[in-house]
């Protein structure tokens, strides 16, 4: 018969806490790197652009934080979500992936579906952030969906 009252952790157990740790610290990171370029951004704005209400062409940044700004938003959209996929277990990133593919299906739909009911007169016109808004809810709810359907 096996010990299970022992002070050391088994093999699995050990893995688990590790992953647990490292999606913390991923989380974390991603907090921190979403924090210092919306900071910058506020920050750098010479123009009294306000991005939550569409007023992008009020905003003004000097060029070589516009490009900072570029390169790190590719690096936190891009880069970080891929690498993230390497980092989990096949479940979760199968779940992480429906819900990737969710939100690209919102976008990729939402916006010719909006154009059109808003050239009927039905809604306002298209904007970026409400495209954004799309993706992200289209994210969320195929996420949950998938993450539902496995339990």
């Amino acid at each position: 018969m096996t010990d299970t009252t022992s002070a050391t952790p088994r093999p699995g157990e050990a893995r688990t806490r590790q992953r647990r740790r490292r999606q913390v610290l991923f989380c974390l990171v991603a907090v921190l790197f979403g924090f210092g370029i919306g900071a910058a951004t506020g920050l750098f704005d010479e123009g009294d652009g306000n991005l939550f209400s569409g007023e992008w062409e009020a905003l003004a940044l000097p060029p070589w934080v516009a490009l900072t700004l570029a390169v790190a938003l590719a690096l936190g959209f891009i880069a970080l979500p891929l690498w993230g996929f390497t980092q989990i277990d096949d479940f979760k990133r199968e779940i992480n992936l429906v819900g990737y593919t969710g939100g690209c299906f919102a976008a990729i739909a939402g916006f010719p579906i909006w154009a059109v009911l808003y050239a009927g007169g039905f809604a306002p016109a298209p904007h970026a952030f409400g495209l954004w808004l799309l993706a992200f809810g289209g994210l969320l709810a195929s996420y949950a969906f998938a993450w539902l359907r496995a339990l």
